[in-house]
């Protein structure tokens, strides 16, 4: 009977000793979830701040003045400085359309990294899943947001060389174009 008792409380005091280890990873593993929560936030907000809201409008003025300028503009020779321009012009109306497409794209997948996030949190939270992989889940996910910074850093650096090509090259085209109307 003695020895039942002492392999019971022996087994007991093991399993408190799992279970107080396990709850002291879950605090970490907790905190290191809502820090990723806390970085993605900041991400979107950074990339939607700073993305501009201009780019639209941008892409219609382009349109507009490179239709305007082949249906008034007729050339008897080749100005090579007008046709760089023009070219450059015109890549970078069209790269607007995939700067669109790209900055849904990241929007979608800050979302779904979100969904994922709280996903987890409410895992590690209530215990559920393997307990094992929580940390590996986690790397996981830091892996996840470092690849979405870099996205969100490509799309703004494309941003803004679409921003200062339309500010270097929209006054020429309007100034040709205006000189065609006189």
């Amino acid at each position: 009977m003695i020895r039942f008792n002492t392999s019971l409380a022996l087994g007991g005091c093991l399993l408190w000793v799992l279970f107080a280890c396990s709850d002291l990873r879950q605090k970490d593993q907790l905190r290191a979830i809502d820090r990723l929560l806390i970085a993605l936030d900041s991400l979107q907000k950074v990339t939607s701040d700073q993305f501009p809201d201009s780019i639209n409008r941008m892409r219609m003025n382009m349109m507009h003045a490179e239709t305007s300028l082949k249906n008034k503009l007729v050339l008897d020779s080749v100005d090579r400085a007008y046709a760089h321009d023009m070219d450059t012009y015109k890549k970078a109306r069209k790269s607007i359309g995939k700067l669109n497409t790209y900055y849904v794209e990241l929007k979608a997948a800050i979302t779904k990294e979100r969904k994922q996030l709280k996903t987890l949190r409410k895992d590690v939270k209530n215990g559920w899943g393997k307990r094992d992989r929580y940390d590996k889940y986690i790397q996981s996910e830091q892996e996840n947001l470092k690849v979405l910074r870099n996205r969100s850093s490509e799309l703004l650096q494309k941003a803004v060389t679409i921003g200062d090509t339309y500010r270097l090259l929209h006054p020429k085209m309007v100034d040709i174009l205006n000189n065609l109307e006189q």
